[in-house]
């Protein structure tokens, strides 16, 4: 399979929403239509692209001495092929020349059992991150979230 990553261009903006569009399941409302719009104006993102269309994307900002996720999705049909992987290696580049010695992200807590989630975050252990923090929230749609970071390899 043929695709590149790049930084995002405007015109990307329409395929990024018509993907989370595709997986409610992972975004819900508020991250649809507020908070990954907004995300995408102010983070730094990269696109997966296949012939112009969009089959994934990475939001990146720093926080807290690290470089983090604040959104990652791949549409659902190339789940498994690697593209996901690929972005991941992309930003811990871009964080690797920004100086960054980790990379972490925040996700629904292991204690709740969702499916969808459990696929998230498989993901990222196999990938080497590592629980640091668990915390429970007042927010119906994630009552408990865990923080995972990981090593940023050195450059090979």
């Amino acid at each position: 399979m043929k695709y590149k990553i790049r930084v995002m261009k405007n015109t990307d903006s329409k395929g990024i929403r018509e993907l989370v569009n595709e997986l409610p399941e992972w975004f819900d409302d508020d991250a649809r239509q507020r908070a990954i719009p907004s995300d995408l104006n102010h983070q730094t993102t990269f696109v997966a692209v296949q012939e112009d269309r969009q089959i994934g994307f990475i939001t990146l900002y720093f926080a807290e001495g690290r470089i983090n996720i604040g959104w990652l999705a791949v549409r659902r049909n190339y789940h498994g092929k690697g593209i996901g992987r690929a972005l991941l290696n992309h930003a811990e580049a871009f964080g690797r020349k920004s100086g960054m010695k980790e990379i972490a992200t925040v996700t629904l807590g292991d204690g709740i059992d969702y499916e969808p989630y459990k696929a998230t975050r498989s993901f990222y252990l196999s990938q080497g991150f590592e629980i640091y923090q668990r915390n429970t929230t007042n927010n119906p749609g994630c009552p408990e979230e865990i923080k995972i970071k990981k090593k940023i390899p050195e450059d090979v």
